[in-house]
């Protein structure tokens, strides 16, 4: 797990752990086991019949890697691994970097540069590579909408709940034990409601979108410094647009 996840959800746990305890009651009172069923189990049913089987059989592979730290190559390094390579290219062949792009560890620049070394053109490398993309961003955005709706479905369940609750209790005002755990259902219901959305879902959300992101921009520069090689243009023209690429993420 990254620090920076780490940090944040162990420390917003933990900050409420501290509520609690400071609170005076202890736990016992926030445990409710109808509040349980109908937040956790009303938010797996609505997300189960929004989405595809296939799809829901990723998220806990997809909240691993919400969680993990994902070593993408920075964009600067990235753009001196290509004007090297085509550094190489220029000089010695397209053959000269054969074996060093089978070592290459990300699979969408070890595969954008064997189409390089095989002979493609940058007409036929350039659409290929961005189906590739497409079809990745498509997985991606699958996956951070399945969170975003956990986490609106979590909300929205425990409003549920708290009405739930309402009623129960409205219709027991005369019975004064029953208004006690009527009440606990409609505020606990909230409470995890909140919980689930913001501290798991939520984190969940916000980080593969930020990965994503990343990991889109690094594989665009890795198209177009592939196309430039293939379409032959000159070492200093590689190096200054994929420079300009740099300047517009900083920016």
């Amino acid at each position: 797990m990254d620090k920076s996840t780490a940090g944040g959800l162990g420390g917003g746990w933990a900050l409420i752990a501290l509520a609690i305890i400071l609170g005076g009651v202890g736990f016992g009172p926030y445990v409710d086991v109808p509040s349980v069923v109908i937040v956790i189990g009303g938010t797996i049913a609505v997300t189960a019949a929004q989405f595809e089987s296939s799809d829901l059989k990723r998220i806990m592979p997809a909240f691993k890697v919400a969680l993990n730290e994902v070593k993408v190559e920075p964009l600067p390094e990235l753009v001196e691994k290509i004007v090297f390579y085509a550094t190489e290219i220029k000089k010695h062949g397209v053959m000269q970097i054969e074996q060093k792009v089978l070592q290459e560890t990300n699979p969408f620049f070890r595969e954008a540069f064997q189409l390089l070394v095989d002979g493609t053109k940058a007409d036929v490398l350039q659409p290929l590579m961005e189906l590739k993309l497409e079809h990745m961003e498509k997985r991606h955005s699958t996956m951070i909408s399945i969170f975003g709706n956990i986490g609106g479905t979590a909300g929205a369940m425990g409003m549920i709940g708290t009405l739930v609750g309402l009623v129960a209790m409205l219709a027991n005002l005369s019975d004064p034990a029953a208004v006690g755990p009527a009440m606990a259902v409609a505020l606990l219901t909230t409470l995890y409601g909140a919980l689930l959305g913001t501290l798991f879902a939520g984190i969940a959300e916000s980080k593969l979108s930020q990965k994503h992101s990343k990991e889109a921009t690094a594989c665009e520069v890795i198209i177009h410094g592939a196309t430039m090689i293939a379409a032959e243009e000159s070492i200093g023209n590689i190096k200054m647009q994929l420079n300009s690429i740099l300047v517009e993420v900083v920016e």
